[in-house]
């Protein structure tokens, strides 16, 4: 364990390091201090507007009080540090009535310009507040980055860092000069999280964010958990600067919604590697987890391309036709907030617009102006072609020379779908027209030689053909393993017995298979059309058990959605006409309620809609639209509203109604329970609230991970994304794994990624039911033993959790009797564990000093994607401790089973510990055994390196910073130039110690300093 006050001197260290650029300001011990320590950089950056007077007493009173106003929420300092052309100003009236405006923060002077880089800590407020922030990094004078650091072992990890940043936001310390804090940085040295100032100083705005906690990740997704290396990576200047400036997005929906977002470290790695390329002319492909935020990682990467790329005139980023609807545009509408204009007509030239949203025209206007750096393109493919042939007419008919220009530029394409927005064939045609142009696509399912599209011509038939290398990559795996989205839980269900099947196929074939996967191969549709098939589906879907999970009932209303999903507008039509019609009828509800407490109240329930394209053979159309006219009048009814005669209009409403992203949806039975598509909705649509997709059709690679993926996006209350398949479930099951396997990289273990089966689960359970009561019995044999209590909570915790997720397979309804036994002691269970908390912390409490806290340590067992769970028993610090405090309370029997236990020590630890147990037998005084403990491994670690400095005459500093961020796992000694540059031991003594050249001295004290930080570790652990 290291002190907090060591961890937070050896942070500043490295930011002071020169070449991360920060300045320590030791200096500055006060509110009042950073407050003075502003007024002298204003005066700095100003020089030229203050004409030589600098600012008296009452102007700064004035700035003060404006920059009060301009801050008084956390998103309006966020917006107006972004400022107008990203630079933040007040307007000054002078003492002598001139009017003045003062630059405070400019976001393009990165590592330059008027930039200055400093760092304080332990401010004093100027208030009765006891509250003092650790660590505060300062741009020009002003609180942008704000650190609390924990210890190793403080309780709740770097959360109890997290709600000390709530509590110091709840008491105002985050007002003030502090209010232009964006990003906060919580770490207990071992793991440290970022993450953007919540929009509200409020519980409720903090609670929101804890889902949005990251950590850092290298280029090649490798967490970057110790606080020191994150520090060199992300801290570092331009990497803070760039942080703040360039991958940070205001949110605004003029409605509701006004927010800072923070990008994750993946996001950043491929804006990077996109703004590299595109210099270079040379594009690529990202390849992008579905529903880690492409659309975002899109934008971002094209305003900075159009704002700051060195060589390239225009960025364009081109979305799927069908996603650009009114949903989409709000969308891209929230992300211009920080510009104050929203879309607008592109010919301003001051404010960054984003503009093509709406139409051609404005595209085409915007082609043919003058190069705006502050003008965002978003379009489609198909409006891009039409502008740009607009364009060429235009300029043909006018005898100008505007579109050859336009030809000539370096125009850089952001593809934001990139199959679904832009085919290879409509990429020639527009490369024909634009032969400088550079083209990067971003997807979540590449196309690779297994998926690769059928031979058309000299069309690609892979995404790199298309695109060329890929430039980043963040898998399904990495987003799981981030936890960024969900994990999938999958149910295989067969409506047709394996007879009815077989008899099925007697039809087809003189030679049915054995085996079920051959059987199912030989299906056709025709089988999955009967009305039987239909309605045993519907009956399984509305199973009363089981849709209380699936849509998550809560007080007897659905407060999640779903979606369902089958081959073909004839089936979804079949399935939904019948559905209407049991409902009318009042047979769809199947099976038993659960209790009183769970149970559907809801009587309009389910709210279904049916979507689809529709059919543009002109033939069928008329008969088409006659059907659909029909549905869209049923559809408004159910909602008690003007019938629709548009199908934009009408698909609009229900993208809206299912995603519940709205107030108005959310309330008064306004919302859709259940959406019938084929393909519609299934790639693109975000909604959080869709919590299952049932499948009645046959599925693979990129279609089912994209389907799948509506379901996993994170969302209170959700625990899965659930699928549920009702056809030919062999061949579901090899299609997941060949799914997750493809999408998942060669190098990574996608076995983790498959969805376990309820039938591993289950056995899951039992396996963990026998552990459970295994450790019961041990503790009726030793009733005192306080591990043995701590390893049966910890047994209830993992059982429990995993019997939790069995209960939410339909499957677990067909045997749900065979578990009335459990399920009738599971609350005297539950009372149990909650006793055994109660007295465990009970027998801690009398211990004071660091130790890890026991929330910490019995918290729920995280578990992987299979819901396996192992523990091992450790002799640990906290169980050290107990034997101690065993030992000083004279416990029979203590001294035997501590001098027990320390034999599986380390022997370099062993002395210690005995010396400890001498010093706590012999003393008369009631003393503190963590203290006591914690101070000898401590002097034993200094005393060490004392010796080492001593031997090699070394720089005692340097080594003492280099063991601080020493790791094992790491082959480098940190530091290790400088120690050597500043070792004072002479050659000819140098070679006389070590018997070693002097020219190698670098190597040999690497290698011996690694043997003693090896060393000196094993005594750190014991703390």
């Amino acid at each position: 364990m290291t002190a907090e006050k060591e961890i937070e001197d050896q942070f500043i260290h490295i930011l002071s390091e020169a070449e991360n650029q920060w300045r320590y300001r030791d200096d500055i011990r006060t509110e009042e201090a950073l407050w003075q320590n502003l007024r002298v950089h204003l005066n700095r950056i100003n020089q030229a507007q203050l004409s030589g007077t600098q600012l008296t007493n009452t102007e700064f009173q004035r700035i003060r009080v404006e920059f009060g106003r301009l801050t008084a929420t956390p998103f309006q300092a966020s917006q107006w540090l972004r400022g107008e052309n990203g630079v933040a100003q007040i307007t000054l009236e002078r003492e002598d009535n001139s009017k003045i405006t003062l630059e405070f923060f400019r976001n393009k002077d990165v590592a330059g310009g008027i930039s200055s880089y400093e760092v304080v800590n332990q401010i004093v407020p100027d208030s009765d507040r006891m509250t003092r922030g650790d660590v505060t990094l300062l741009i020009n004078g002003l609180p942008i980055i704000h650190v609390e650091l924990k210890n190793e072992v403080a309780k709740d990890g770097y959360m109890q860092a997290y709600h000390q940043i709530e509590r110091y936001a709840l008491d105002g310390f985050f007002d003030g000069i502090y209010a232009t804090t964006q990003i906060f940085i919580v770490s207990n040295k071992v793991q440290t999280k970022y993450f953007a100032r919540p929009s509200e100083n409020t519980e409720k705005a903090y609670r929101r964010m804890e889902k949005f906690l990251f950590n850092w990740r290298t280029s090649d997704n490798d967490a970057v958990d110790n606080l020191f290396d994150f520090t060199r990576q992300v801290l570092r200047i331009p990497a803070a600067h760039e942080l703040i400036s360039q991958y940070t997005v205001l949110v605004d929906d003029q409605k509701s919604q006004k927010f800072l977002m923070v990008l994750r470290p993946y996001q950043i790695h491929a804006i990077k590697e996109i703004r590299k390329n595109a210099s270079n002319h040379k594009g690529g492909f990202i390849w992008h987890a579905t529903g880690s935020g492409k659309t975002i990682t899109s934008f971002v990467a094209t305003k900075l391309l159009a704002q700051n790329a060195t060589g390239v005139d225009r960025t364009i980023m081109v979305v799927d036709r069908t996603d650009l609807d009114a949903q989409t545009q709000d969308e891209f509408t929230k992300f211009a907030s920080e510009f104050h204009t929203g879309q607008t007509s592109g010919t301003a030239k001051s404010n960054t617009l984003i503009v093509g949203i709406k139409n051609q025209h404005q595209l085409t206007r915007s082609l043919l102006s003058k190069k705006n750096n502050n003008t965002i393109l978003v379009t489609t493919i198909q409006k891009l072609s039409a502008a740009m042939r607009a364009a060429k007419a235009e300029t043909e008919k006018e005898g100008t020379e505007r579109f050859a220009k336009l030809r000539g530029e370096h125009i850089v394409f952001i593809v934001d779908e990139a199959h679904r927005a832009v085919s290879d064939e409509e990429m020639k045609k527009i490369r024909k027209l634009f032969p400088n142009s550079t083209w990067f696509g971003l997807t979540g399912t590449p196309i690779f030689d297994k998926n690769k599209k059928q031979e058309n011509g000299t069309f690609a038939r892979t995404t790199e053909q298309q695109y060329g290398d890929l430039l980043h990559a963040y898998t399904t795996k990495n987003a799981m393993d981030d936890k960024a989205v969900l994990n999938f839980q999958v149910e295989y269900h067969s409506l047709l017995s394996s007879d009815e099947q077989e008899a099925f196929l007697e039809k087809l074939t003189e030679q049915v298979p054995s085996e079920p996967i051959e059987q199912e191969k030989l299906l056709n549709n025709e089988v999955y059309q009967s009305d039987k098939h239909i309605e045993a589906m519907l009956h399984k879907i509305f199973n009363r058990r089981s849709l209380v999970k699936k849509f998550n009932v809560q007080n007897g209303y659905p407060t999640m959605s779903a979606i369902l999903t089958t081959h073909s507008i004839a089936q979804a039509k079949n399935i939904y006409h019948k559905l209407m019609e049991m409902k009318k009828d009042g047979s769809l509800l199947s099976g038993k309620d659960y209790d009183e407490k769970r149970r559907l109240i809801d009587e309009d329930f389910p709210r279904v809609a049916i979507t689809f394209s529709t059919n543009p053979d002109q033939l069928e159309k008329n008969r088409q639209d006659d059907e659909l006219l029909d549905i869209m009048k049923e559809y408004s009814e159910m909602y008690q509203q003007t019938a629709y005669t548009d199908e934009k209009l009408y698909n609009q409403n229900i993208n809206k109604r299912l995603a519940r992203k709205e107030a108005q949806y959310q309330k008064n039975g306004q919302w859709l329970d259940l959406v019938i598509v084929v393909d519609r909705l299934l790639t693109g649509f975000d909604a959080p609230t869709i919590q299952t997709l049932y499948v009645d059709r046959e599925m693979n690679y990129q279609k089912l991970l994209q389907a799948f993926s509506r379901t996993n996006r994170l969302y209170p209350g959700k625990d899965n994304g659930m699928i549920v398949t009702f056809r030919k479930p062999e061949i579901m099951k090899q299609n997941v794994a060949d799914t997750f396997e493809l999408f998942s990289n060669e190098a990574q273990d996608w076995i983790e990624l498959l969805p376990p089966e309820y039938k591993a689960v289950k056995n899951n359970f039992k396996d963990l039911k026998k552990a459970y009561e295994t450790v019961k019995k041990q503790l009726e044999e030793s009733p005192n033993d306080l591990k043995t209590k701590i390893n049966k909570l910890q047994a209830f915790q993992k059982m429990d959790k995993v019997y939790k997720a069995l209960k939410s397979y339909d499957e677990y309804e067909e045997e749900a009797e065979s578990y009335t036994s459990f399920e009738k002691n599971l609350d005297d269970y539950r009372g149990d564990a909650e006793n055994l908390r109660g007295e465990i912390k009970s027998e801690l409490e009398p211990d004071e000093g660091d130790k890890p806290d026991i929330d910490e340590l019995l918290q729920d067992v995280e578990f992987s994607s299979q819901l396996n769970a192992t523990h091992q028993d450790k002799v640990d610090s906290f169980y050290i401790n107990q034997l101690l405090k065993n030992l000083k309370e004279k416990i029979e029997g203590a001294e035997e089973k501590f001098d027990e236990e320390i034999k599986s020590k380390d022997p370099m630890v062993q002395p210690i510990y005995h010396e400890i147990k001498r010093q706590i037998q012999n003393s008369i005084e009631d003393i503190d055994i963590s203290e006591i403990k914690a101070k000898m491994f401590t002097n034993e670690i200094s005393n060490r390196i004392q010796e080492e400095v001593r031997n090699y005459a070394l720089p005692e500093d340097s080594v003492k910073s280099a063991f601080n961020e020493y790791r094992p796992e790491k082959s480098e000694i940190p530091y290790l130039a400088n120690i050597v540059d500043n070792m004072s031991l002479s050659k000819s003594d140098f070679e006389e110690k070590t018997g070693k050249k002097y020219r190698s001295r670098t190597k040999v004290l690497g290698s011996r300093l690694k043997d003693v930080f090896t060393d000196l570790q094993k005594l750190k652990e014991e703390i």
